[in-house]
């Protein structure tokens, strides 16, 4: 008997790094027009990204049916092993929802659904400790419970370069995105029990660093005897500021910097840095 992890693809790790961690990835769907694309197996995020640049309308996502769990759980079912679920948060997506229908078509109580609360770097901060406990030799029952309580910790801290996206996607009207882009003020969103919030407004790219600082301190800070992960969309020289004043400026372990991926970079647009912490 053994424990078996299952992300859908919005956690951004790669097939390759999915598989050296033991990870069967489920993809959602980018839809450009008519045509399909799984996420991260057909569009890595560097095509993605340049095509999103020359479309003339926003793509759209679509998640995974329950039918893509089915294969995965009976399998699980069979060898009689343990399944973690740590899935795109439910406020986000019916990805959730979708194995919960596929668990109760294979009727295998040990199945376990995790609702992250979060994506990609999120969701990887989430996975960290989930593998860390394994380690310590829990058992899928114990991590789990752990998860359920610790997830609520993790926030996204996300700058994004343009307001084109966000406007584009119903969030911001014509005439804010307009001003906001004149006065080039860059919003700082967060992400924390699966919902996105406009955390703050800055004027410039460095101002916008500092107010990243000061809404996580203004919201418990930073749980320093944990890691962080970094993330940006579209090129990687985008974050190399960023990365470099967040490791100035953090006491604490740094994990990694992820590439964020087509089904979340259609609602934020390239340029965008983030940092994903457990908060106090």
């Amino acid at each position: 008997m053994s424990i078996r992890f299952i992300c859908d693809s919005t956690c951004d790790y790669t097939t390759e790094q999915a598989a050296s961690l033991g990870i069967t990835l489920v993809p959602l769907k980018v839809l450009f027009g008519e045509k399909e694309y799984f996420d991260g197996v057909d569009m890595k995020p560097e095509e993605f990204y340049d095509k999103l640049a020359s479309a003339e309308e926003l793509p759209t996502t679509s998640q995974p049916s329950p039918e893509a769990f089915l294969q995965y759980f009976r399998e699980a079912k069979e060898a009689g092993d343990d399944v973690i679920c740590i899935l795109l948060a439910s406020k986000l997506s019916g990805t959730c929802q979708s194995a919960l229908i596929a668990r109760d078509i294979v009727e295998y109580d040990r199945i376990y659904i995790i609702d992250s609360m979060q994506a990609t770097l999120g969701t990887q901060l989430l996975l960290d400790r989930a593998f860390a406990l394994r380690e310590e030799g829990k058992t899928a029952e114990q991590i789990v419970e752990i998860l359920e309580k610790e997830k609520e910790k993790i926030c996204i801290y996300l700058i994004v370069d343009t307001l084109l996206y966000l406007q584009k996607g119903g969030r911001l009207s014509t005439t804010g995105m307009v001003v906001g882009s004149a006065l080039n003020l860059k919003p700082i969103l967060s992400v924390r029990y699966g919902e996105v919030r406009v955390a703050g407004l800055a004027r410039g790219q460095k101002s916008a660093w500092d107010k990243v600082l000061k809404t996580i301190e203004k919201d418990g800070g930073m749980d320093k005897t944990r890691g962080y992960n970094l993330g940006f969309t579209g090129k990687k020289e985008c974050v190399s500021g960023f990365e470099a004043f967040i490791k100035e400026h953090f006491d604490a372990e740094y994990k990694k910097t992820v590439p964020v991926g087509s089904v979340i970079g259609v609602h934020v647009g390239p340029g965008a840095n983030a940092v994903a912490v457990f908060l106090n």
